[in-house]
């Protein structure tokens, strides 16, 4: 990827309190005010060497630190039954100093393409072997509740935390694609009906689709977070169509605002991604 470490990072910030979350409330867990967040004052670069999730948590992180209305208390916070065993993370631990609150916070960056099959809706990740109902349960049943699993022995909390009450909140950001074909936008369970959406095609039609004098550009992995105002004015590789492609492409297309996955002819059902 061509783009600064500084463009990168901005977009990122910019991704997290613009772009509309992917999840509504849930039962477990409210939806974090991401709008409450403030940039940085001085320009902050991220380290672009990481997986995309934990890039996006440092930008949350960021944003965090530069929000007077937050006080973090902890990142990346271990909950061990044992020395051998433990039970989960907490991804932030926060105090909102406007509601004087504490705030377990669980952040996901997420995107999922909409396969209508004869067995129902799926929606699978990039990766199939990824998907928007495996996730959301695990949220459900395991990462926003956790504190209430160690409930009966908050000796497991640091000291500090172990008598407070402590809410829970999600902020999980990232995109539904629709396939191109597709009347009606996808509809699941506690999706954000506001939520960012994208179209998906597989390879094989791509050139009946956008016809020959489309120019489709690569979003490099760390930007496909980031609002397509930003991405549109970036110098982007050029894609060229490869019907041996093994890997999901995220493009922009010519004259839409929207961003395409290009998959594999065999997604999700290809070798690579098995649901």
């Amino acid at each position: 990827m061509n783009h600064s470490s500084d463009i990168v990072s901005e977009a990122l910030f910019q991704s997290l309190i613009e772009q509309p979350p992917l999840l509504a409330d849930l039962p477990e867990a409210t939806t974090f005010p991401c709008k409450s967040l403030v940039l940085p004052r001085e320009s902050c670069t991220l380290n672009l060497q990481q997986k995309l999730g934990h890039l996006y948590e440092d930008a949350l992180a960021v944003l965090l630190e530069s929000t007077p209305r937050y006080d973090v208390l902890a990142k990346g916070l271990p909950i061990r039954q044992d020395a051998g065993h433990t039970l989960g993370e907490l991804d932030y631990l926060l105090r909102d100093l406007v509601s004087e609150r504490t705030i377990h916070l669980e952040l996901a960056v997420k995107f999922y393409l909409a396969v209508e099959t004869e067995s129902g809706l799926r929606l699978p990740g990039p990766d199939a072997r990824d998907h928007y109902f495996r996730k959301l349960e695990k949220m459900r049943s395991h990462q926003l509740v956790l504190l209430d699993k160690v409930d009966k022995f908050r000796d497991l909390l640091p000291e500090p935390f172990r008598e407070q009450e402590i809410d829970v909140q999600q902020l999980v950001h990232g995109c539904i694609f629709n396939h191109v074909q597709a009347t009606a936008p996808v509809q699941a369970e506690f999706l954000n009906p506001n939520g960012r959406r994208g179209k998906w095609l597989h390879v094989g039609e791509c050139a009946e689709y956008f016809g020959e004098n489309n120019l489709l550009k690569i979003i490099p992995k760390p930007l496909w977070p980031a609002p397509m105002k930003i991405i549109a004015g970036l110098e982007l590789e050029k894609w060229k169509p490869d019907e041996k492609m093994d890997r999901c492409v995220m493009v922009l297309a010519d004259k839409d605002h929207c961003p395409y996955f290009i998959a594999p002819n065999g997604y999700p059902f290809n070798r690579e991604g098995r649901p």
